[in-house]
Protein backbone atom coordinates (compact mmCIF):
# COMPACT_ATOMS: atom_id res chain seq x y z
CA UNK A 1 0.00 0.00 0.00
CA UNK A 2 1.30 3.41 -0.89
CA UNK A 3 1.13 6.13 1.76
CA UNK A 4 1.08 9.76 0.64
CA UNK A 5 1.87 12.83 2.70
CA UNK A 6 0.80 16.11 1.12
CA UNK A 7 2.46 19.25 2.48
CA UNK A 8 3.42 22.73 1.33
CA UNK A 9 7.03 23.78 0.92
CA UNK A 10 8.43 27.11 2.15
CA UNK A 11 7.18 28.81 -1.03
CA UNK A 12 3.64 27.53 -0.50
CA UNK A 13 3.84 25.00 -3.32
CA UNK A 14 2.18 21.64 -2.74
CA UNK A 15 4.60 18.77 -2.36
CA UNK A 16 3.86 15.05 -1.97
CA UNK A 17 6.03 12.52 -0.19
CA UNK A 18 5.34 8.82 -0.69
CA UNK A 19 6.24 5.68 1.19
CA UNK A 20 5.31 2.04 0.74
CA UNK A 21 3.95 0.20 3.75
CA UNK A 22 6.21 -2.71 2.83
CA UNK A 23 9.18 -0.38 3.25
CA UNK A 24 8.11 0.70 6.74
CA UNK A 25 10.54 -0.48 9.36
CA UNK A 26 8.85 -2.98 11.66
CA UNK A 27 10.07 -1.06 14.70
CA UNK A 28 8.37 2.11 13.45
CA UNK A 29 5.08 0.25 12.93
CA UNK A 30 5.39 -1.35 16.35
CA UNK A 31 6.12 2.01 18.02
CA UNK A 32 3.13 3.63 16.29
CA UNK A 33 0.83 0.85 17.51
CA UNK A 34 2.21 1.30 21.03
CA UNK A 35 1.39 5.04 20.96
CA UNK A 36 -2.08 4.76 19.43
CA UNK A 37 -4.94 3.38 21.49
CA UNK A 38 -6.09 0.77 18.97
CA UNK A 39 -9.18 -0.06 21.02
CA UNK A 40 -10.53 3.44 20.34
CA UNK A 41 -9.79 3.83 16.64
CA UNK A 42 -13.41 3.40 15.61
CA UNK A 43 -13.79 6.79 13.94
CA UNK A 44 -11.68 9.50 12.36
CA UNK A 45 -12.42 12.03 15.10
CA UNK A 46 -11.08 9.82 17.90
CA UNK A 47 -8.05 8.87 15.81
CA UNK A 48 -7.37 12.55 15.04
CA UNK A 49 -7.57 13.39 18.74
CA UNK A 50 -5.11 10.57 19.56
CA UNK A 51 -2.70 11.81 16.91
CA UNK A 52 -2.85 15.37 18.21
CA UNK A 53 -2.29 14.22 21.83
CA UNK A 54 0.66 12.08 20.71
CA UNK A 55 2.08 14.45 18.09
CA UNK A 56 5.46 14.82 19.81
CA UNK A 57 5.90 11.05 19.72
CA UNK A 58 4.42 10.54 16.25
CA UNK A 59 6.25 13.31 14.39
CA UNK A 60 9.56 11.37 14.36
CA UNK A 61 7.70 8.38 12.91
CA UNK A 62 6.36 10.52 10.07
CA UNK A 63 9.87 11.79 9.43
CA UNK A 64 11.16 8.20 9.35
CA UNK A 65 8.44 7.14 6.92
CA UNK A 66 8.71 10.13 4.61
CA UNK A 67 12.43 10.75 4.17
CA UNK A 68 13.29 14.38 3.72
CA UNK A 69 10.09 15.92 5.12
CA UNK A 70 10.84 18.85 7.41
CA UNK A 71 9.15 20.01 10.61
CA UNK A 72 7.90 23.11 8.77
CA UNK A 73 6.39 20.97 6.02
CA UNK A 74 4.71 18.71 8.57
CA UNK A 75 3.03 21.79 10.07
CA UNK A 76 1.27 22.34 6.73
CA UNK A 77 -0.11 18.79 6.43
CA UNK A 78 -3.87 18.47 6.73
CA UNK A 79 -5.09 16.46 9.66
CA UNK A 80 -7.31 14.36 7.39
CA UNK A 81 -4.21 13.30 5.45
CA UNK A 82 -2.33 12.39 8.65
CA UNK A 83 -5.32 10.35 9.86
CA UNK A 84 -5.40 8.41 6.59
CA UNK A 85 -1.68 7.66 6.87
CA UNK A 86 -2.01 6.24 10.38
CA UNK A 87 -5.14 4.30 9.41
CA UNK A 88 -3.15 2.83 6.53
CA UNK A 89 -0.29 1.83 8.83
CA UNK A 90 -2.72 0.33 11.34
CA UNK A 91 -4.56 -1.64 8.65
CA UNK A 92 -1.27 -2.83 7.20
CA UNK A 93 -0.07 -4.03 10.60
CA UNK A 94 -3.31 -5.85 11.34
CA UNK A 95 -4.03 -7.34 7.92
CA UNK A 96 -0.60 -7.99 6.47
CA UNK A 97 1.61 -8.53 9.48
CA UNK A 98 -0.98 -10.09 11.78
CA UNK A 99 0.22 -7.76 14.51
CA UNK A 100 -2.11 -6.02 16.89
CA UNK A 101 -1.02 -4.52 20.15
CA UNK A 102 -4.28 -4.77 22.11
CA UNK A 103 -4.53 -4.20 25.81
CA UNK A 104 -4.47 -7.38 27.79
CA UNK A 105 -2.53 -9.41 25.19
Amino acid sequence: MELKLRVNDSDGNEKTYTAETLDCQFGVVEDILNVLDVDNMDNKASLAAMIIRSSKQLKPFLKDLFAGVTDEELRTAKMSNIVEIFKGIYNYAVNELGTLNKKGN
